[in-house]
């Protein structure tokens, strides 16, 4: 139900199962799936929506719960992915064609010079408690977005790069105004390259927020223990119980504005279902017991669920490479609780190299991912044709190449203990993983054993996700590397949060003050560059260099790309299959094949 979500976000389950070295077949045919399923492989073309009957429910899995409600302060997907479908856009990216369509709004009225955006409401539109979502949402939403209070990650991809005279370059908000209560204009300095997407934001409610928000009181309200019935919605479904550690379940939002092609209020489904499971090995014994109808399927998985398709009434699909990227991380953040010893050697491009060379990624292929992988060594995979560039340095599995880089910083192993030494100090540290992935313990398994062959200190210690997160997010920045994920998608400028030296999502040093290295800085330069180049051709370059810029200094040790592997019940209609997220993107349409009433 991943249908908002414009910006990276860290991913508790991984890339939703993503990957293979180039470009799948145009359709990847999914066996004995049953008709329609098929993966589509780069934007394609939406198959027609078919009329439904009302009733079912459609249940799926979350391995953690949600951090918050909150979906505006949100960083991981514990929380947007539970929140998100209680919030709409404007206008947001089809999963199947890629391309932008209405939502809460109209497509904009852009002016000549491509400076002034226009969006019209539709008419009649309401939160599920029956008040009226208006322009004045709109306004608060980017009140709140760009007040530098809120901790949000949205406002970083959102804020615009204005020239100055002096050469440099000052981030500021786009300027936006209400016209009456279903129009708003944005108003840009330059033409925008990603204006699409930044205008692209989950409208906040205002008449519930807008109180907590004047109190100084909004990074802390809509907590966990909300009660669910405070929440509302614009999108086709409310929260109608949530039990932690147990389910979260979904009931149709009567104030839903979506209808049907032939005239019916949508969603058809009763409910939708989140089961909320330890681990990623209790998401597929849940799905072959039959107890969900969707499961985002591990690779270790695949050749038993796909043996079971017939038996199981369900169908495989091989997605082909997915959008995200899985890495290896290192806190070089001076402010941090890290040793500095530790601070100062991480922070060495060297150490992150032989690092990169240590880790043996066609193992990790073989026996994590059962050959469903290939290796990355990039931040962005081939799943994006627009920008992907295939022409990156390749810090391939090499043992002696990666001792040498250690001894070129200085590293021995003086007192013959088995682990290099630093400053006088065994280089240990700590690698942190969520305990709920199962592929991301056995890829921290590996790692750890191939950094103590070239001589490093390195134990795996697998926590919650949710609080992997606090500490990676949060003063005292506790932890020293951690193994995690971040999701994608077509449109580079969505990463801001992520690459640009300010971002709160730079994780090796977060929210900087200025760039900490040259190398930094140029990537702060070509991401405003990137924002404002509107030619295709000399924008892919911008976006190669920075590829290429992340690939030489490996701030992330960039591992491997799985497979986008899925399996889904033969007993729903409207499924289709993107090229982009997950199979249920659309379930405000889906519907059981067996559902019998006319009405909701």
């Amino acid at each position: 139900m991943k249908r908002f979500l414009p910006l990276f976000a860290i991913a508790s389950t991984g890339m939703l199962l993503a990957g293979c070295p180039g470009p799948p077949p145009a359709n990847v045919s999914s066996g004995d799936s049953g008709p329609g399923m098929q993966a589509q492989a780069g934007a394609g073309v939406e198959p027609a929506s078919q009329p439904g009957k009302y009733g079912g429910k459609f249940t799926e899995v979350s391995i953690s719960d949600p951090k918050s409600f909150n979906l505006w302060i949100s960083a991981e997907t514990s929380t947007s992915d539970v929140v998100g479908p209680l919030y709409e856009q404007l206008n947001s990216r089809n999963r199947v064609t890629l391309k932008y369509e209405p939502r809460l709004a109209e497509l904009p009225k852009i002016s000549e010079d491509g400076l002034t955006y226009t969006y019209t409401l539709r008419e009649g539109l309401k939160w599920s408690d029956g008040q009226s979502l208006t322009i004045d949402d709109v306004i608060f939403t980017l009140d709140l977005l760009f007040d530098p209070k809120i901790e949000t990650i949205m406002r970083e991809g959102m804020l615009i790069d204005i020239p100055q005279p002096d050469g440099t370059m000052k981030r500021e908000p786009f300027k936006y105004r209400k016209v009456d209560d279903r129009t708003v204009e944005f108003k840009l300095p330059q033409r925008y390259a990603p204006a699409d997407s930044i205008f692209s934001f989950p409208i906040a409610p205002r008449h519930k927020l807008e109180a907590a928000y004047k109190a100084g009181r909004f990074n802390s309200t809509w907590g966990v223990n909300t009660k669910v019935s405070e929440l509302v919605s614009s999108g086709p479904w409310i929260i109608g119980e949530y039990v932690p550690g147990q389910r979260i379940v979904y009931k149709r939002n009567p104030e839903f504005w979506l209808k049907s092609e032939d005239g019916q209020p949508l969603p058809y489904l009763d409910d939708y279902v989140y089961l909320i499971v330890p681990d990623t090995n209790t998401t597929t014994l849940k799905f072959r017991s039959g107890d969900t109808d969707y499961l985002a399927l591990q690779a270790s998985d695949y050749p038993e669920i796909k043996k079971g398709e017939s038996a199981g009434n369900y169908g495989v699909i091989n997605g082909g490479s997915g959008w995200g990227f899985n890495y290896l991380g290192f806190n070089m953040n001076p402010n941090s609780k890290v040793a500095p010893h530790l601070v100062k050697l991480f922070s060495d491009v060297r150490f992150r190299r032989a690092a990169s060379h240590a880790v043996d990624r066609e193992r990790m292929c073989e026996e994590t991912f059962l050959t469903l992988a290939k290796p990355l060594y990039g931040p962005m995979t081939p799943a994006n044709t627009a920008f992907y560039n295939p022409d990156l340095p390749k810090y391939e599995y090499d043992l002696d190449k990666a001792k040498a880089l250690l001894a070129e910083i200085g590293l021995k192993d003086g007192n013959g203990n088995g682990i290099m030494e630093y400053e006088g100090k065994d280089v240990k540290f700590n690698i942190l993983t969520n305990a709920e992935n199962d592929l991301r313990k056995s890829m921290a398994t590996i790692i750890a054993d191939d950094l103590k062959k070239i001589g490093l200190g390195a134990q795996f210690t697998p926590i919650t996700f949710n609080d992997l997160v606090r500490r990676l997010d949060s003063e005292p920045y506790d932890w020293e590397a951690c193994i995690l994920g971040f999701t994608g998608g077509p449109e580079p400028h969505d990463g801001s949060n992520i690459w640009r030296s300010a971002g709160p999502s730079h994780q090796w040093w977060p929210k900087q003050k200025k760039p900490a290295t040259e190398w930094e800085a140029e990537i702060d330069k070509l991401w405003a560059q990137g924002a404002q180049e509107l030619d295709p051709v000399k924008r892919k370059a911008i976006y190669d260099r920075w590829q290429m810029i992340v690939a030489e200094q490996q701030p992330f040790i960039f591992t491997v790309v799985s497979d986008r592997l899925m399996a889904l019940r033969n007993k729903f209609g409207n499924v289709k299959p993107p090229a982009w997220g997950d199979l249920n993107w659309n379930v405000e349409e889906i519907f059981e094949n067996t559902a019998t009433r006319a009405t909701p």
